[in-house]
């Protein structure tokens, strides 16, 4: 482990074993984690894949897997919403510095050097991205924006919008109102503060699991976006980035999905520890069952593990290939479906006194039962891999479910 990585990793599980400690109440309550985002910005990691010349930590996203999952342990909820914040700084990131030429490339950097200046500074920045009956399909969203002197008028209403009255930005994708020579729309980001006018939070919020993301409802009514708040100061930026890289989508969740597998499976070593068989002093670690149990757990941990990590360093050797793309999908799907399996392990093997609320096993059993609802869901991963390992060209706009 580099030096870098191992400066993330300390921070990451010092913050963690702090989530954990806060996690039962602000699950109970849906109650947004605000001391886990102080917590965040006392340290520095608002900026965490902020480039360090301007000041953040640069971590590439292998680093921000490690930083996401350790941070999940803690707080899977945190870690969620913070990816919200890091598919938006992962993208301005990985900008092209060679494209910052010119009078576009200017304004381009004016507005990443804007956005990395605010996150450095704590300020949180939240993708909007689902809506009503949709999901995350950009090319079928409702939210409209159209061009007007000095900006954009935005309408719609955006759904599961995580970190919904605590971010300091929304960036809202939205379809140009406009029709295009090629038939399909033009998908943008727009950066919503949070106090712009026309801007409405409907506190709806109320979930099996992941209950302190605060994912509520955003309406946006005649709300005005400045020029120079469109994302990147570009248009139709959100389909071409997805199509061709959409690991930040897709594995920066999956990240913090692997997180809540390995704390179940760290919370099954420690409790099973600690018990003894019925009417024995002997350890129930002592029996083969419950060494076959675990040993079973392990390997899909470790298997889950490798995927994922793999999957991430594919993305820092090689992003945006076809084969980088087809492994994230491939991790995503891995975690999704075996994540729940796990759990439900976890239980069978450690006993029915876990789904008591006082222990975390019973709220890890709700969070991880989320992972595959989270773009991209299981069913769209399949279809994804398969398509690769048939031959399609999955980086094709036309060819992926978004």
């Amino acid at each position: 482990m580099d030096e870098k990585t191992a400066a993330i990793v300390e921070i990451c599980e010092g913050l963690s074993q702090q989530f954990a400690g806060r996690a039962k109440k602000y699950d109970a309550e849906a109650a947004f984690p605000v001391d886990n985002y102080a917590d965040m910005r006392g340290a520095g990691l608002i900026g965490l894949m902020v480039p360090d010349s301007h000041g953040g930590m640069g971590a590439d996203f292998l680093q921000y897997t490690r930083a996401a999952g350790l941070l999940a342990q803690g707080c899977s909820s945190t870690a969620v919403t913070f990816n919200m914040h890091n598919i938006i700084m992962g993208t301005l990131a990985e900008v092209d510095e060679t494209a910052l030429v010119g009078r576009r490339g200017q304004l381009m950097a004016d507005f990443r050097n804007w956005a990395f200046a605010e996150a450095v500074d704590g300020k949180v920045f939240a993708a909007s991205l689902t809506e009503p009956g949709v999901g995350f399909h950009p090319r079928q969203l409702s939210t409209k924006y159209k061009r007007v002197d000095g900006g954009y008028l935005l309408n719609g209403k955006k759904s599961f919008v995580s970190l919904a009255g605590n971010a300091d930005y929304y960036v809202v994708a939205a379809v140009a109102d406009r029709e295009t020579t090629s038939g399909n729309p033009t998908v943008s980001w727009l950066v919503v503060s949070e106090d712009d006018p026309g801007v409405r939070i409907e506190k709806i919020w109320d979930t099996l699991g992941m209950r302190a993301t605060v994912s509520d409802n955003m309406y946006l009514e005649d709300t005005f976006i400045p020029d120079e708040r469109l994302f990147l100061r570009t248009e139709g930026l959100v389909v071409q980035k997805l199509s061709k890289e959409p690991h930040l989508v897709v594995g920066g969740f999956t990240a913090c999905y692997l997180g809540i597998i390995e704390a179940i499976f760290k919370f099954v070593v420690g409790y099973l520890s600690a018990k003894t068989q019925i009417g024995s002093d002997e350890p129930l670690i002592d029996t083969k069952l419950t060494q076959l149990r675990v040993g079973e757990m392990s390997v899909l941990v470790e298997a889950a593990k490798a995927l994922v990590y793999s999957a991430a360093e594919m993305v820092v050797n090689d992003r945006g290939s076809k084969e980088t793309n087809a492994a994230v999908h491939r991790g995503k799907y891995y975690v999704g479906e075996m994540g729940p399996h796990i759990a439900s392990q976890a239980i069978r093997v450690c006993g029915g006194s876990t789904i008591a609320k006082f222990l975390p096993m019973e709220r890890y059993y709700r969070d991880i039962r989320c992972c595959g609802l989270m773009p991209a869901k299981s069913d769209e991963c399949l279809w994804y891999v398969g398509k690769e390992a048939l031959g399609f060209d999955i980086n094709k706009a036309s060819e992926t479910y978004w």
